[in-house]
C-alpha cells in the first residue's frame, strides 16, 4: 500500500503503518497521522503548513497508542526559583520576629495574604521544575494528563465525540502589563468547545499538538471561528 506523508511528502515505510489502528508514523519528520483518507490517490496537502517538533516536546507510539510529552520546564522557572527563595525568606524571617520576639498580633495577621501567594508560587515553580503534559490517542479516547505534581485540566474524551481541533491566543492584561499565551481546544459533537491544553508559551507549540493529533484521528483540518491564524 503506497503512502505518503502529508507533511512532508516522503514515502511510508510499511513497517511504520498500523492496519489495526489506521495510524502510521513518518520516520522523516516524526509526523503521526490517520491515514484512511490517503489512501487510494486521494492524498491531499495540510491545510496548515506542517509545524516541526518544538523543544522538550516527544512523539512516540506506544503499542497502537500515539503519545506526545510535553516538558513544562523552561527558563522562566529558574527566575521564578530565585523569587520564590526571596519572598518566602523574607516571610520566614518577619515571622520569626514576629513570634520569638513578642510582636504584636498585627504583625502576625498583617503577611497571611502574602504568605498564601508565596506558597501558591513556590508549588507552580516545583511544578514548573518537575511536571510534564501527557497527551494520549488510543483505545478509542484522547486523554489529557498533568503529572507528577497533581494540577487542574485532566480529562479524557471519546474519539467519536472529538469534530475538531483548532488554535487559541488568550491575551491577560494586568497591572504588571499584558501576556499572551495560547490553548489548544476541541470541537465537540453538538457544537459544545472543550479546552484540552493551556499556557502554552508560543503558538509553534498549540500548532504541533493540534496537527499531530488531528492526524492520529483522522480529522480532516478545517477553519474554525476565532482560532489562531497561521
Amino acid at each position: 500500500m503506497p503512502l505518503d506523508c502529508p507533511h512532508c511528502r516522503r514515502s511510508i515505510s510499511p513497517g511504520d503503518i498500523n492496519v489495526q489502528t489506521s495510524i502510521a508514523k513518518c520516520s522523516s519528520c516524526g509526523a503521526v497521522f490517520g491515514w484512511t483518507d490517503l489512501v487510494g490517490g486521494a492524498q491531499t496537502a495540510a491545510r496548515k503548513p506542517a509545524v516541526e517538533m518544538p523543544k522538550r516536546f516527544s512523539v512516540a507510539l506506544e503499542g497502537a497508542d500515539l503519545v506526545i510529552t510535553h516538558r513544562w520546564f523552561s527558563a522562566i522557572f529558574v527566575f521564578l526559583l530565585f523569587f520564590c527563595l526571596l519572598w518566602n525568606g523574607f516571610l520566614a524571617l518577619w515571622y520569626f520576629l514576629a513570634f520569638m520576639k513578642g510582636g504584636p498580633l498585627l504583625m502576625k495577621l498583617f503577611p497571611v495574604l502574602h504568605v498564601a501567594l508565596g506558597i501558591g508560587l513556590a508549588y507552580f515553580t516545583l511544578a514548573g521544575f518537575v511536571n510534564r503534559t501527557v497527551i494520549r490517542v488510543g483505545s478509542g479516547t484522547l486523554s489529557i494528563r498533568h503529572w507528577p505534581l497533581p494540577w487542574p485540566g485532566n480529562k479524557v474524551l471519546s474519539w467519536t465525540d472529538v469534530e475538531q481541533l483548532f488554535c487559541e491566543e488568550k491575551v491577560s492584561r494586568g497591572r504588571s502589563g499584558v501576556s499572551v499565551a495560547y490553548q489548544v481546544s476541541a470541537v465537540m459533537r453538538g457544537g459544545s468547545r472543550v479546552k484540552l491544553v493551556s499556557g502554552l508559551p508560543s503558538p509553534e507549540q498549540a500548532l504541533f499538538i493540534e496537527q499531530r493529533v488531528e492526524g492520529a484521528l483522522g480529522i480532516k483540518d478545517r477553519p474554525v471561528l476565532g482560532e489562531l491564524q497561521q
